[in-house]
Formats: structure tokens, sequence, C-alpha cells
């Protein structure tokens, strides 16, 4: 059979999403990082735990960093358009960067410009762009804008844990992705974590503002690049054992479009099956017809 799409699976529990008021310490933290991004992890003194959220019953708030010039197509728009359908719950979605012509006024936004050619330093500027705004509640979901959800999910399937396995060298060799890679596996055993996991599989995760903003300042996430939730997961649950993703047929969770000319039966299989699909540049092309059956129709977040 040819390996036309990877599947990927979930794992344990992490801190409930929170959407009440914001609290000013994370917004101080988000400040901070930014005078402090030079600062070390102690060896023997890991990072603070995250804190747990005390409510469920206000909206969930769902980050999607963009970035316009990157985009391949309209994966936001059918990203958006697939939350709408699939969460059980209301929801909210702000995006942290640029800002698409079709978004209408419920589609909350974060103005942000480029920092880095550095794609994971980036990043870490866009989540302390969320950190420091009052639009992101103090636990949020943190996904991307190639990432859609197929069926009705729960809180839990976003909270669990969903590793690739031990973090490895991965990405093209003496790649930016593999060195940072490197850099946060050299960090994580600096912590005494001898065989973190690698938790960076495209999927959507939950994150919380005063633990995140901690993570980017003890790493110096905003100025070298590191797999920033790898860094932060490996930190705060350090004894919880993944669900290891599958790259292949027995997965139920993720499909990763990778090819522009995947099997269209293992494609549809997928599609009928998995909880999310995400896609990289080249899976696009096949991709983007099967969104455009699976979600037609224009959703409140659209002018």
């Amino acid at each position: 059979m040819k390996k036309e799409t990877k599947i990927q699976e979930s794992g344990t529990d992490l801190p409930k999403v929170e959407t009440s008021p914001k609290k000013k310490t994370s917004q101080k933290a988000a400040a901070a990082t930014a005078d402090a991004a030079d600062a070390k992890p102690e060896a023997d003194e890991p990072p603070a735990p995250a804190k747990e959220a005390t409510s469920e019953a206000d909206p969930i708030c769902i980050v999607i960093p963009y970035l316009a010039a990157k985009a391949k197509g309209d994966e936001l728009r059918y990203a958006v358009r697939a939350w709408e359908k699939s969460i059980p719950n209301d929801i909210r979605i702000v995006i942290v960067g640029d800002k698409p012509a079709w978004a209408g006024k419920e589609l909350l936004h974060i103005a942000h410009k480029p920092v880095s050619n550095n794609p994971q330093v980036d990043v870490a500027h866009k989540m302390m762009a969320a950190i420091a705004s009052d639009l992101v509640s103090d636990v949020f979901v943190w996904t991307n804008d190639d990432i859609y959800t197929l069926c009705p999910v729960q809180l839990a399937d976003i909270m669990t844990l969903k590793s690739h396995g031990l973090l490895a060298n991965r990405g093209k060799a003496n790649g930016v992705y593999q060195e940072n890679a490197k850099r946060t596996l050299e960090a994580l055993r600096k912590l005494g974590i001898t065989a973190p996991y690698d938790y960076a599989t495209h999927t959507p995760v939950v994150m919380e503002k005063e633990s995140l903003a901690k993570i980017i300042e003890d790493f110096g996430c905003d100025k070298e690049g590191h797999l920033v939730y790898t860094l932060y997961a490996n930190s705060f649950f350090r004894d919880h054992r993944p669900i290891i993703t599958q790259n292949d047929g027995r997965g139920s969770i993720i499909a990763s479009v990778y090819r522009p000319n995947p099997d269209t039966r293992i494609l549809d299989k997928v599609l009928a099956t998995r909880k999310w699909v995400n896609n990289n540049d080249a899976g696009w092309t096949a991709l983007e017809p099967k969104l455009k059956e699976l979600f037609p129709d224009k959703c409140r977040f659209e002018k």
C-alpha cells in the first residue's frame, strides 16, 4: 500500500479550557518574556506546573497563527468553518498575524508581523502576542490554519497528550527544523529529562498563558528556535505517558496529506473516519476539493 497519508493518534489529559476574564499576571508575564528572553533554565529547577482551569461553561478560545504569504489557498477559511461545525460547545476564534479579507466581525484578530525567518521563533512571538492580549483566555486551544476538524469533538479530544514518540532529529538534514529539534532535545536533557517525547504532532493543543510565558522566557524561544509545545508538555507533564501516533492505517485521530496525488480511496477513508486532517504545501492540491465538499457553506466568522 502506498504511503500517501500519515496517520496519528492522541493521548492523556491536559488542563481544562477556561475562558473566564484574563489575569493581569499573564499579560505581565508576556511583557517580561520580551525583556528577559536570555534567561537560562536551572538544571535542577523545572518550570512551575501548569494551572488547572476552573470553568468549562464559557466559549472555548481557539487561537490560530496566520501568515497570508505562506498560505497556498483558503486553508484558514476551511479551518474556521470546520471548527464551527465540529466543536460541540460555543467557540470564539482569534487569528494572530494577518487578517484575511473575508473575515467577519466575529473572527477576532491580533495584528502581528513576522519577526524571524526561523518559523519556530516566529511562532514563539505569535504566542507572546496571544499571551498579552485580552482577546485570548488564560487557557486556550492553539492550532494551525491547515488543521481541519472532521466530526464533533470534545475537549478531551484536544487536551489529550499526543506524541510521535521519543524526540529525535526530524526534518531535512542540517535544516532549520532539525536544528530547532536538536536545540529542544539538548534543553530538555539539561533539565534532567533524558528521554523526552516529541509532541509536535500537528494537532490542536491546550496551553495556559502563564506557564507558556515561562517556557518562552526560560528557554529563550523568542531568540532561538525551539519546538515550543514539546518543551511545554515535557516540562509540565514529565511522568505522563502519551498516546504514540501511528503512521499507518490503524489510526483513528489524525491523517496528514503530504502528497499532491494520494490514493483517493485512502484519502476518502481517512476523511470519513478521522477526527482531524492536516496538510502541508504539497498536499493542499489534493485536499482542497475535498474540503470544498465537506465545508461548502459560509460560517458566522465570515462576511
